[in-house]
């Protein structure tokens, strides 16, 4: 009994030291000051209800305990943090939540970004394919902390850095190369999302998930008839300096689905390499047949499977991607604890405090910028010539 007390005594004590807590329906924070607490929890109610509505239309029903956030502000802090949880038949709980940065840039990008990965977590019950989740989470921020991620992509691409659909599509972990993931995933959602909105984006996700066929769901819910054609608008639209989009946009009309050949400006991605299929000798093809990515018996679906997807996956080598009709939903994974953690890397160079305990994250330190190269040095003679392509090779992505 005295040992309990001392333990429970301990904890409180440990709170204590760290500052003041403040509870509400669904968090409870502890922060520097009582004024910290109270701003940053009322915060997070009013992200968890509002983002909710703006993903998912509804809000989110109340969860079984309350999300412990620790919060460490400082100017000095690079905005980062961690979230982690388990599932249980679907059901997040055992939430934990570490957030540091600025005290502005905790309230108007790091808290929201955490708290998008919570009302995911709870609406598919099931990790979501890291692209997606950091994608969706990264595109709540400042608009200072998304041009710092249109920044960082342009950098990435042009050094070799950028990720293939093909690969970013059967991730289900963090790579080691973490930052490129956060920036390719934020840019492909932004693209994604300016075509038919967040709800769709969600309804998107939940169906390649559902399916485990990422080329079927991109042709019901965007027209993509695989995921190259896919990769090769976005390409297009990030050469473009990725300009606002509607479904009417010349872009989008240059990439509709029926169309057998790249339009005009796309020949930049069939400039670029990717890792070849190691039983075919051959990358997927950049037209809309679909049978270069996704589906059947392809490198993506082989790939998807070394990268430990928890349910199995069914193959269909007859056919291209099988409509969404058709794809049988895979059976449940036998085991029904799953953990997750999410996170918000630093940028490069910003200080760690050796308090937080990142969660599958690189230190900050170890993360260095490429150094510059050329852009033309990184096209082939006859694609470097060409100045309509000069703006953005991205070599060595596709």
């Amino acid at each position: 009994m005295e040992a309990r007390f001392f333990s429970a005594a301990l904890i409180v004590a440990s709170l204590l030291s760290l500052g003041a807590t403040y509870r509400t329906q669904s968090f409870l924070v502890t922060a520097p000051t009582p004024e910290m607490a109270e701003t940053l929890g009322r915060a997070s109610e009013r992200y968890r209800r509002d983002l909710a509505l703006e993903w998912l239309g509804r809000e989110l029903p109340p969860w079984q305990d309350p999300c412990p956030i620790t919060i460490h502000v400082g100017q000095h802090l690079g905005a980062g943090g961690a979230t982690s949880f388990m599932f249980d038949n679907g059901r997040p709980f055992g939430w934990q939540m570490t957030i540091q940065g600025s005290y502005e840039r905790l309230l108007d990008s790091v808290l929201p970004h955490e708290i998008t990965h919570m009302i995911f977590a709870t609406h598919f019950g099931r990790p979501l394919p890291r692209w997606a989740d950091e994608g969706a989470a990264t595109s709540v921020e400042h608009v200072s902390e998304k041009a710092k991620q249109q920044h960082l992509l342009i950098n990435f691409l042009t050094t070799g850095r950028g990720i293939a659909f093909n690969h970013m599509f059967a991730m289900q972990e963090y790579p080691e190369d973490i930052l490129p993931l956060y920036s390719q995933g934020f840019s492909l959602a932004r693209f994604l999302i300016a075509q038919s909105g967040k709800r769709e984006f969600v309804a998107y996700v939940g169906d390649g998930m559902k399916w485990n066929n990422w080329t079927a769901a991109t042709q019901k819910h965007y027209g993509y008839q695989s995921l190259s054609e896919l990769q090769v608008a976005w390409l297009e639209w990030v050469r473009q300096g990725s300009p606002p989009l509607s479904p009417r946009s010349p872009l989008l009309a240059q990439h509709e689905p029926a169309r057998s050949t790249p339009a005009a400006g796309t020949q930049l991605a069939s400039a670029l390499t990717a890792t070849p299929d190691p039983t075919a000798g051959q990358f997927p093809a950049a037209s809309g047949s679909g049978n270069g990515v996704g589906g059947g018996g392809s490198w993506y679906a082989r790939q998807r499977d070394l990268a430990g997807a928890s349910k199995t996956i069914r193959t269909n080598s007859d056919s291209a991607a099988a409509s969404p009709a058709t794809v049988a939903a895979a059976p449940e994974a036998a085991t029904p604890l799953i953990s997750s953690s999410v996170t918000r890397p630093q940028e490069p160079g910003t200080p760690q405090p050796t308090v937080i305990q990142w969660q599958s994250l690189p230190p900050a330190a170890a993360v260095t910028a490429p150094a510059a190269v050329p852009m033309t040095s990184l096209l082939p003679p006859s694609a470097a010539a060409a100045p309509p392509l000069v703006a953005l090779p991205l070599s060595g992505y596709y």
